[in-house]
Order: structure tokens, then sequence, then C-alpha cells
């Protein structure tokens, strides 16, 4: 289960829970020594995994890092030193493994309620989730829930996303978390050597309830964007990397101009971090890496567009009842 944030809790760190928090720190309310922990872990790098699963009691670097993590700690640096890799490895240490906590909820939790985008962006702390009862049935209706949900909850905790207002908050994650969703798809196609996106038990990503939809359409929602990142062998560290870079869009319908400066700045940020990274891991690749990857999120916009476009000929012919608040646009 979630963390509660130490706001709720009485000014109790969000981490330990022993010690009052000394304030707002790497996006929880933790105290001293849990903020100094986090900083230490991500910066050595080397966190063996718990021999109790994940759920010991005892003093242990793994489980504790798991509770900064899930308590929704995060760290971006404030600019790319190309002479010191030391903070692009700790963010890159610090994305996986909150890649790997959104990825586990997908697998693992439910959501209760029904929440609009706008409410979900004015919740203090990560979304709570509760486990998922064993062989509890997932139709596509909850799978597409469950996945825009944790979708939601990684998005929300990025830097960029806290440094800006309230409604600009909230547009930026009605924009993008869909988009996130089918690229996440992707990625767990090409570690699973697909050629197809579907969600984590095999259920197809589309339903078609409309006459006149050729399999040749239906087709490329499926395989367009999985064919991409495989032809590519995306890895994970390119995966969160593109995941800021992407999501962080100042184009994007309704911002305020101050929100746009501050994502442009932070775009600037992550990209400078994705070439560093190409140049360290590709060398004289690394530009026509960079610039492939990039391509990747063209193919982003026209899957999502397409499903789009599928969207609105089933709601023609047989529109939807009970559609989640989070996926009405208003």
């Amino acid at each position: 289960m979630e963390v509660v944030p130490a706001r709720r809790r009485g000014g109790m760190c969000s981490i330990c829970n022993v010690r009052a928090h000394n304030g707002f720190s790497y996006g929880a309310y933790c105290c001293n020594a849990c903020k100094m922990f986090f900083r230490r872990v991500l910066f050595e790098g080397n966190l063996a995994p718990c021999d109790r699963d994940g759920n010991c009691l005892r003093k242990c670097r793994f489980c504790r890092f798991k509770r900064c993590i899930e308590a929704g700690m995060t760290y971006t640096p404030p600019e790319i030193d190309m002479n010191n890799t030391d903070p692009l490895t700790a963010w890159i240490f610090n994305l996986k493994h909150q890649e790997t906590h959104r990825e586990f909820q997908l697998l693992n939790c439910l959501f209760d309620g029904d929440p609009t985008v706008r409410e979900v962006s004015e919740i203090d702390g990560p979304l709570q989730f509760r486990p998922r009862p064993l062989n509890h049935p997932m139709d596509l209706g909850e799978w597409t829930f469950i996945t825009g949900m944790t979708s939601l909850n990684f998005l929300k905790r990025f830097t960029h996303v806290s440094m800006i207002n309230p409604a600009d908050k909230a547009n930026l994650l009605k924009y993008t978390f869909f988009d996130f969703s089918i690229f996440s798809d992707a990625i767990r196609a090409n570690v699973r050597n697909q050629e197809f996106i579907s969600f984590p038990d095999g259920t197809d990503v589309v339903q078609v309830r409309a006459d006149g939809v050729t399999e040749t359409f239906l087709n490329r929602i499926r395989c367009r964007l999985a064919g991409r990142v495989n032809e590519l062998r995306v890895t994970q560290e390119e995966f969160v990397l593109l995941t800021q870079i992407f999501f962080c869009n100042s184009a994007l319908p309704n911002l305020t101009v101050s929100a746009r400066g501050m994502l442009n700045t932070y775009q600037k940020i992550y990209t400078s971090a994705l070439l560093r990274y190409c140049f360290l891991t590709y060398q004289q690749s690394a530009p026509a890496r960079f610039t492939d990857l990039l391509s990747i999120f063209q193919v982003i916009v026209s899957t999502r567009q397409d499903i789009s476009h599928l969207f609105f000929l089933n709601t023609m012919q047989h529109p939807y009842e009970n559609l989640r608040q989070i996926f009405i646009f208003r």
C-alpha cells in the first residue's frame, strides 16, 4: 500500500513515520535522516535486494528506499554537467525505480473512485491504491482505468509538474497521461518480444463496436508504435529519459505563459540529459541515436490519434456507458 503523505499524519516523516518531518524535500515531507538516505542511495546506486521479499520491518536499505519511492520522493538535476555524470546517473537510477513502482501498481493494485484529472492533480502526494485480490477479473475497461491512474500517479511526481500552477498542472496531465500509457505499453511489448501492444495479461488494447473498421487500421494501432520501439531496441534508461522530454510539452493547449516558460526550461534540461546519455553510450553514433529516439514521439501521437478516431466511431454507433471521468475532456 502507498505511504500516506506526512502532511496528513500530524507532521511525521512520510518514510520512517518515527521522526517529525523537517519540511518538503525531494517531493515528500521527510526528516533529515531520510532525506540524506535518499540522496545517498541515488548517488551510490548500490541497492541490494531485500532478503524478505521487500516487506521487512528491519533496517533494510532496499525497503527504506522503496518507502521513499512510495512516498513520492524524486530527484531531478538542476542542470546537466558534461564533465560530471554522477547527477545524470543518480537521476536515471531514481526514474527507473519510479517506473518499477508504477509497473508494480499496474500489475497488483486497484483504485477506488472515479476522479477527474483535475481532481487527481489536486491530490497532495501519491494516489492511494489498494491491493488487487487474487484472481480478480480484469476486463478492457478495468485495464484502461488502472493504466490511466498509474500513469497519472507517475507523471504527477515529476519536478516540472510541481513547478506550475494547479490549472496548468491539470491541463498538462490531461493531455499527456494517455500518450504515456500507450508508450509504456509499447515498452512492455519490447521487453516481452511482442510485435503488438496489449495489456499485461494479453487483453487487446482495442475494442471494435463500430461497423466498417478494417483490420489494417486496428493492426496499425496495435503494431506501429511497438514496431518502432522494437526496431530501435529502446532501453529502460532511454525510456525514462524520453518520458521526461515527451511529457514536458509547452505546446499543449490552455497553458499559461509562465507554465510554457517553465516547461521549456525543464525540457532543455531533459533533452541535454538524453543527448549526454547517448554520447556516453553510443559515442560516434550518438547524434543518430538521439534523433531516432526523439522520432518516437510522432509515432506516439499518430497512435493516439488512431485510437481517438476508433473511440469516436464506436461512440457514434454505440455510446459508451460508465465511461471513467479521466477519459472525459471538458
